[in-house]
């Protein structure tokens, strides 16, 4: 038998230290007998379909990244490989086009080349568009272009190049994305991100349902799709605060980079449902979706990989509790 891959070993590794925690929290609520007790299970937290050892092994459960690989996420827990296809296909490819388009927009040097038609005297030419530390940079698909609309494209630009008068140029960029679709996948990961840092206890919370149920209905919206934006904030930003105050958006927010996702709180607080966190935005919700005014709380560790702290013993009326705890929670 040949050594075990990286991968394999990572994602065992991520379902040894799962499947104790959902067995332990699963004893806690009183649904223990869900698990069958000869074997370990690991349940998919988008699905909460549970599966034994031999589904790493068989490629069932997978890497999930967070956020999505395609947006520069980087893998932190098992999914099913059921969740993680249908997500990539039905919202991931969805933020990544439209991460595109932002850091276009925005100027961002990448190596990305979009679909873009440029215009010179309103004469088209078809091809692709990229940002470079020199500027924007256009090229031709003779493909796409009818030879005759190409030749008085470049007979246009050489015109104005010969007179040193600037062209009467323009350029349109072409993407397409669904942009509800887009924002269900910074949510899907921010709900990610809270069950690897918080576990099983936090997801399995009813007001958690309708965020799992969205995943499997996509044309159908069940969860608002609010998400704070700060322009100034660094792509690489990954927190998890557990806000405190103001007390009437009490919550766990997730920063992903510009984006900030806004869902439940935790017990023992009576967390707020979807719909009532959306209500009590509206009342600080900028025209930008920047917040007016300001939000505090406790800080959450960004997990490097799952840390379960609400699932750990002892109770969480107990000093030692992460909750009660400066070094879980840094202030």
């Amino acid at each position: 038998m040949g050594k075990r891959s990286t991968s394999t070993e990572k994602r065992l590794r991520w379902f040894d230290d799962g499947a104790p925690m959902l067995r332990l929290v699963a004893n806690r609520l009183g649904i223990g007998d869900w698990l069958p007790i000869h074997e370990e299970y690991y349940a998919c937290p988008c699905c909460l379909m549970a599966y034994n050892r031999a589904a790493v092994f068989a490629g069932v459960l997978t890497e999930e990244h967070v956020p999505a690989a395609v947006v520069g996420g980087r893998g932190l827990l098992l999914t099913c490989k059921n969740c993680n296809s249908n997500a990539g296909r039905d919202f991931d490819a969805h933020a990544g086009t439209r991460l595109q388009a932002d850091d276009f927009a925005r100027g961002k040097v990448t190596d990305r080349t979009l679909p873009a038609t440029s215009y010179v005297d309103g004469i088209p030419l078809r091809g692709t568009v990229r940002m470079t530390r020199d500027g924007i940079q256009m090229f031709g698909v003779p493909k796409q272009n009818d030879p005759k609309t190409m030749a008085a494209h470049f007979a246009a630009l050489d015109a104005y190049a010969q007179s040193g008068i600037t062209p009467n140029h323009s350029f349109t960029v072409h993407t397409r994305y669904d942009e509800k679709r887009a924002r269900y996948s910074w949510i899907r990961s921010a709900y990610l991100a809270a069950f690897a840092a918080l576990g099983w206890s936090y997801i399995f919370q009813d007001v958690m349902e309708p965020y799992r149920e969205q995943l499997k209905q996509p044309d159908t919206q069940l969860v608002p799709t609010y998400i704070g934006n700060d322009r100034s904030a660094s792509s690489s930003l990954r927190r998890i605060l557990l806000v405190t105050e103001p007390d009437d958006l009490r919550c766990v927010a997730v920063n992903l980079g510009t984006h900030t996702i806004f869902l439940p709180g935790i017990p023992p607080w009576r967390p707020q449902t979807c719909d009532e966190l959306v209500q009590a935005f509206s009342r600080y919700r900028g025209d930008d979706e920047r917040l007016n005014g300001e939000i505090s709380g406790k800080e959450v560790s960004w997990p490097r990989w799952p840390t379960y702290l609400l699932d750990r013993p002892p109770a969480p009326n107990h000093p030692e509790h992460p909750m009660n705890s400066d070094r879980c929670f840094p202030r």
